[in-house]
């Protein structure tokens, strides 16, 4: 399952997208449309709005007072873009990097796959100009499916054609399948900061907001993989194609692990985990007017990454984190990474401003494999998860996809 943006321009080929959105949605995919001016000319946006269940993407500027950054939510989400039917002008337009309508800058701001599906009368197609705008697209690495030869709506006959949109959506999955390393893949991530109840409002927590582990999600899953998250307390939205289960205190992560595992190629454990927690949760509210101190006697949490180690099997990859504060973090976060046995250890100092709880960014150093270290610099937590999957992908090569089962019982559990 995929998440495709369909951008969809002016030509009388358009009705034709109304079948290549349906396909994708049978097929298992989330589709969200864009309409260019001209597309409206022959198909409406309440058609593809009722089909979708979805907003349709129409305008640069649609809201007044508001900040126009629809380009960029919608380059965020996707995984795939499709341009069908893709008019000379449009094809123009993102050859020559002009970000004029809604589409154009979508284009511009979207880094994954491309595929655009040209439709248009048999002589411009022979233009040069649009065959140049076409070889330059090609060398960008959007993918160009050739138009189909045949009677045109004009009368002409030639090449120019719409393909059939059972071709359109193969060739779209094949440029998919291509660009998905972990395709076959079972990840499980741990998000988010575990909450410890002192009574029944209150609690032992930390400030991680379950960013990280989110990007790690959403990062896994476009790269193909089937993606469980272990989410503690994360109040982020949720992205289609993502399993999502609640495990909000220590004991409920340890569980859900133990019993995940068995079944997972990767393991993330991004979560916040609290090291303690009240000996004693009191089931109601504890009255603060009855005394002047409340004295809480705090025990150990489970130790769930080193449970998880293990309680591996071969072939498995996991990844820890160490959120460390100040300069010998990176030392801690080392003797950590021999200590626990993980294939791979994210450091990340929380002292600097801006990164790492609650922030957009992080600054991390990947530990491993083996002896490697790479020190990133600043940026987006989604970028950051980019390069630890990078990271861990070298890892998975030895063991086919697949071999996870989630039958076995996981030592954690017995």
């Amino acid at each position: 399952m995929a998440e495709v943006l369909l951008g969809v321009t002016g030509g009388i080929a358009a009705y034709k997208s109304i079948d290549v959105l349906r396909l994708l949605q049978r097929h298992g995919h989330g589709v969200s449309v864009v309409l260019t001016r001209t597309a409206r000319r022959f198909v409406t946006p309440t058609t593809f709005a009722a089909l979708s269940g979805r907003p349709v993407g129409l305008d640069l500027f649609a809201r007044e007072q508001e900040p126009g950054y629809d380009h960029l939510d919608h380059a965020r989400r996707a995984d795939a873009m499709l341009v069908c039917p893709a008019s000379a002008s449009s094809l123009a337009a993102m050859a020559g990097g002009f970000g004029g309508d809604l589409l154009g800058t979508s284009f511009l701001a979207f880094e994954g796959p491309v595929v655009v599906a040209p439709a248009m009368n048999t002589r411009m197609w022979a233009n040069p100009a649009v065959q140049d705008n076409v070889a330059t697209l090609r060398r960008r690495g959007v993918h160009v499916i050739p138009p189909a030869e045949g009677l045109l709506a004009d009368g002409d006959v030639g090449v120019g054609r719409l393909p059939e949109p059972e071709e359109v959506v193969a060739r779209l999955e094949a440029v998919l399948a291509a660009g998905a390393p972990l395709r076959g893949r079972r990840v499980l991530v741990t998000a988010g900061g575990t909450q410890e109840p002192i009574d029944a409002v209150r609690f032992v927590g930390n400030r991680s907001s379950g960013r990280m582990g989110w990007a790690l999600a959403e990062e896994a899953r476009r790269r193909g993989a089937e993606v469980t998250v272990l989410a503690a307390n994360v109040a982020l939205p949720r992205a289609a194609g993502v399993a999502y289960v609640d495990t909000p205190t220590a004991a409920a992560l340890e569980a859900e692990v133990a019993a995940r595992l068995p079944g997972s190629d990767v393991l993330v454990m991004a979560a916040a985990v609290a090291d303690y927690r009240p000996d004693e949760a009191h089931g109601g509210k504890l009255d603060k007017s009855a005394s002047d101190a409340l004295h809480l006697r705090l025990v150990r949490t489970a130790d769930i990454l080193t449970a998880a180690v293990r309680a591996r099997r071969p072939g498995q990859v996991i990844v820890g984190f160490a959120a460390e504060h100040g300069p010998e973090g990176l030392a801690r976060a080392r003797a950590k990474r021999a200590r626990k046995g993980v294939d791979l250890l994210v450091h990340n100092d929380v002292s600097e401003e801006g990164v790492g709880f609650g922030a957009d960014d992080n600054r991390v150093t990947i530990i491993g494999p083996g002896d490697a270290e790479e020190a990133l610099p600043r940026m987006t937590k989604g970028a950051c998860a980019a390069r630890i999957l990078d990271a861990l992908a070298p890892l998975l090569t030895a063991q086919p996809a697949g071999t996870a089962r989630g039958e076995e019982t996981s030592p954690l559990r017995r």
